[in-house]
């Protein structure tokens, strides 16, 4: 069997993010067979024509209402959730086909690689991050998740009450939960333009403080469930 007929890729996109294009022209070098979906909280712009495996779908603004939305009118057992300035490194195609044939009951995630649109310095923040998800089991969502429909659905999806952390919040029910999280040994490019936009040393001050902070809340909150 085709794995690419099992899988469902999931892209959240937000208002006038135009990345998504890109990515879809990667998609396009895959397979025909892909379900793609783009959860968005806008319309389709009416000059781009989509391909005929595209769904574009409206959501309620916010990351995580939009992954839940696209997982809701997914039609496949294998959702792959990916960012819209996510970029696809060699062997990503063969990867996605030996995690489709391994176990169904685990998380996979991507190692973490930035693009070149930032700092070279944002490559020690991948390096971190990939330290960080294999050792302690606290991926991204820019890592890419990928699961069974069976396991999105144990966990009940993403928590919409979360303006942020909602990736971090579902990694750490998933742990909770006794669900492996699972390092899939290719890289998955993502934008490291915030980190040149807003400076890399304040950035990542942020998001070391933000990754603590929110861990934290989503442990509290499973105390308290």
């Amino acid at each position: 069997m085709n794995s690419f007929a099992e899988l469902s890729i999931i892209i959240p996109v937000g208002p006038n993010e135009q990345s998504w294009r890109v990515l879809l022209n990667d998609l396009s070098n895959f397979s025909s067979n892909i379900e793609i979906i783009i959860s968005a909280c806008q319309q389709a712009p009416r000059e781009y024509q989509l391909p005929k495996n595209v769904k574009w779908i409206l959501a309620t603004q916010g990351r995580a209402s939009q992954l839940n939305a696209g997982a809701a009118k997914s039609t496949r057992n294998i959702l792959w959730f990916l960012h819209a300035d996510s970029r696809f490194t060699r062997h990503i195609s063969k990867a996605i086909q030996t995690y489709s044939k391994q176990n169904t009951q685990c998380i996979g995630y991507f190692k973490l690689k930035f693009a070149k649109d930032g700092p070279r310095l944002a490559q020690v923040n991948a390096w971190a991050a990939n330290i960080r998800s294999r050792y302690f089991k606290l991926p991204f969502g820019d890592q890419g998740f990928i699961m069974h429909k069976a396991v999105f659905d144990q966990l009940k999806g993403f928590d919409q009450s979360l303006k942020l952390g909602e990736d971090l919040d579902f990694v750490i029910r998933a742990k909770s939960a006794g669900i492996l999280l699972q390092e899939i040994p290719c890289q998955l490019l993502s934008s490291a333009r915030r980190y040149q936009q807003y400076g890399w040393l304040s950035t990542t001050i942020r998001f070391v403080w933000l990754t603590w902070l929110l861990s934290r809340q989503a442990r509290q909150r499973l105390l308290l469930n």
